[in-house]
């Protein structure tokens, strides 16, 4: 290890600074400070990441944090793991503070200190953030995995919709800043705010440069710069906003990081609520010299047909290992072929080993190259589908792929097969994917010994493990994702014991990231969804949440049906809960959002949701004389444009009514 002998008091110009003027011995290694969170808004308590160099990680250290120079909050302890986590009280006021780590090594001579700027904003509805912890995002208040595609311009008016439906999340139009097109742009911004898909803000023609076809010829940078901040202040404020894309490439295209710099800068004065991103291709480990103007890092390996898929897993794990507690890493998979330098596609078995090792390795994007529909970009239809099929599976493990939880290792038996381990609400999810184009034998050791059942999430099978070990077979380019409940899971809330729906809170993920027991009918949006949702319940691990376009053109569920009896009356109960910063986006003024449920279409009822879960109750009677047939179903829609999220759907006949809200089984009542 490198050292050098320390007789006079040094400053160094970075985050990290050596203190006091006693002739020391000190590392060449210093340690680093960010907060977890990009900016801080409504939160109440945050956190400071504090990376610790690897020759004091088993050091006992004493840390004092300053905000301003004022005394914030100290850490005394053994880091053992490269990044500390510090609690950090919000009392402050919007605004930038400089905010210094002390640190100290007791019985000891060194010290050292890390600064980092602390970013109070006033809040916006929305406001995006960067997680620097997880590397996720914060989208209206809730854990968000981007998941989504590169597209051309003009944007043909129902690709959102035909892709918000397989579960995309975020599209990211390649396009040039021009005045005669500003209303295309608007279009599709407000579509896919109505659909509840983000939108990757290319900026690329007057920012940094590069990407597919936006070069605009004859603008001088002061007209470059005009129209940079005239996007900027149009779609600021936007519902469909992710992110500022600002350089393609930019090692490819000899754009300068001091240049990217400035434009960063520039963008954050005029809206520092949402994230800057550049996508860099090989040599990736140039991405480290642009760190200061970006938010979020993106790589794009393309190695189909000549190299192997491996190539991108390795540079996600290599700019993971770089970026990890500083900024999100995405991934720019390879869904394109057969021209230019590269001969043919992605197989969809590429594709999926492609994308699950990028995670596996740390990306927390995803997002395609290209999409061009309906069978242009890919050309094979079954392999969009198979990109589609996992944009639902990692929105189902969005919960643990972004959680802040102490991670259960765990081991494969083999190289071929690299798996990743995280925790949620007790519960250990175990990802795996095969790296070779040949089925493989998995032998996986979890590092606690468990013995049970390990339920296989994506092909509704479970399979024993015993004292820790497991195995599986995983088909070439194949993965697997597996979920143990290592964790008892205390459950306050219970069915009635007489509800006659079969699936009351939506548990029954059978087909990924739709709910099993219902049919469903279009109410006239063809983008309206109705996904599951293990990010927001009120019991369980899920919720179904219905996004409405616009009034009156939501889904309609139909839900199975129950044994009714003529002249009888039923109990319906739902929980139910809106975004009010979801619902009718694009008015200046939010309106109710409402849902009606009915038996039958009998007794057809309108709740007005509120922000919170509420339970909501409605009586219905079938009639003696009527000619519905006597298996009837309940049925479920959204009057009004905007998002919601049902649970704990129930529906007892009243002769029981007493006997099911029992307090002593719901403590509800």
């Amino acid at each position: 290890m490198l050292k050098k002998l320390i007789c006079l008091l040094i400053w160094i110009p970075a985050t990290s600074s050596i203190y006091e003027t006693a002739c020391q011995v000190m590392d060449s290694n210093t340690f680093r400070i960010f907060t977890r969170s990009s900016f801080y808004s409504t939160e109440r308590a945050g956190e400071m990441l504090l990376h610790i160099p690897q020759n004091h990680i088993y050091n006992n250290l004493t840390v004092l944090l300053k905000i301003n120079n004022d005394s914030a909050t100290s850490w005394v302890g053994k880091p053992v793991k490269r990044i500390v986590r510090i609690p950090l009280a919000l009392n402050l006021q919007p605004g930038n503070y400089q905010i210094i780590a002390y640190i100290s090594v007791p019985g000891s001579k060194l010290k050292y200190t890390a600064s980092s700027s602390l970013t109070i904003l006033k809040y916006k509805p929305n406001e995006v953030k960067t997680d620097r912890l997880t590397g996720g995002l914060i989208v209206n208040k809730r854990l968000f995995f981007p998941f989504g595609f590169y597209c051309y311009s003009p944007v043909y008016p129902t690709l959102p919709e035909e892709e918000v439906v397989k579960g995309f999340n975020m599209i990211s139009p390649y396009q040039k800043i021009l005045p005669e097109t500003l209303m295309e742009r608007k279009a599709y911004m407000d579509r896919c705010a109505e659909l509840g898909m983000k939108v990757h803000f290319n900026l690329l023609s007057v920012s940094g440069g590069g990407g597919v076809g936006s070069k605009i010829e004859g603008l001088s940078d002061m007209q470059k710069k005009e129209r940079l901040i005239n996007e900027i202040n149009t779609f600021k404020d936007h519902p469909a906003l992710l992110a500022w894309y600002i350089a393609d490439e930019p090692t490819g295209n000899n754009i300068a990081p001091d240049s990217l710099l400035k434009i960063y800068e520039l963008i954050k004065r005029i809206d520092p609520w949402h994230p800057v991103s550049i996508v860099f291709m090989a040599p990736f480990s140039s991405a480290k010299k642009y760190s200061d103007a970006l938010d979020i890092v993106m790589a794009d390996p393309y190695p189909i047909p000549t190299s192997p898929v491996t190539i991108v897993g390795d540079v996600a794990g290599s700019l993971y290992k770089e970026f990890s507690g500083k900024r999100p890493l995405w991934i720019v998979p390879q869904a394109f072929g057969g021209s230019e330098w590269w001969e043919r596609e992605p197989t969809l078995q590429e594709l999926r080993s492609m994308t699950y090792q990028s995670i596996i390795n740390g990306a927390r994007g995803i997002q395609y190259f290209i999409r061009q529909g309906l069978n242009l970009f890919p050309k094979s239809t079954s392999s969009w589908g198979e990109c589609g099929r996992m944009a639902s599976e990692i929105a189902e493990l969005t919960p643990w792929l972004l959680s802040d939880e102490e991670p259960v290792p765990v081991r494969s038996g083999t190289q071929n097969i690299i798996v990743t381990s995280a925790i949620h609400d007790g519960q250990l999810m175990i990802m795996a994917v095969n790296k070779t184009n040949s089925p493989q034998r998995a032998v996986f050791t979890i590092s606690e010994s468990f013995t049970g059942k390990a339920h296989v999430v994506f092909e509704n099978r479970s399979i024993t493990v015993s004292s820790g070990y497991f195995s599986d077979n995983i088909s070439a380019f194949g993965s697997q994702v597996y979920m143990i409940g290592i964790r008892q899971k205390k459950e306050t809330i219970k069915p009635w014991p007489d509800n006659l729906y079969v699936d009351p809170g939506f548990e029954d993920i059978s087909s990924t990231g739709v709910p099993a027991s219902c049919y469903a009918r279009n109410g006239g949006d063809r983008g309206a969804t109705y996904f599951l949702d293990s990010r927001e319940h009120f019991e369980g691990n899920h919720s179904i949440r219905l996004v409405t376009p616009e009034e009156n053109g939501s889904v309609k569920l139909r839900f199975f049906p129950i044994n009714g009896r003529n002249g009888a009356t039923y109990l319906i109960s739902v929980r139910a809960k809106a975004d009010p910063e979801q619902g009718n986006v694009l008015k200046e003024n939010y309106e109710d959002q409402e849902f009606e449920v009915s038996l039958g279409g009998l007794g057809v009822t309108r709740f007005t949701l509120s922000s919170d879960w509420q339970e909501y109750l409605t009586f219905v009677t079938i009639p003696y004389y009527n000619d519905q047939p006597p298996r009837t179903n309940i049925i479920l829609h959204m009057s009004s444009a905007g998002t919601a999220w049902f649970d704990m759907l129930q529906v007892v006949e009243c002769a029981d009514i007493k006997r099911s809200i029992n307090p002593e089984l719901t403590g509800e009542w």
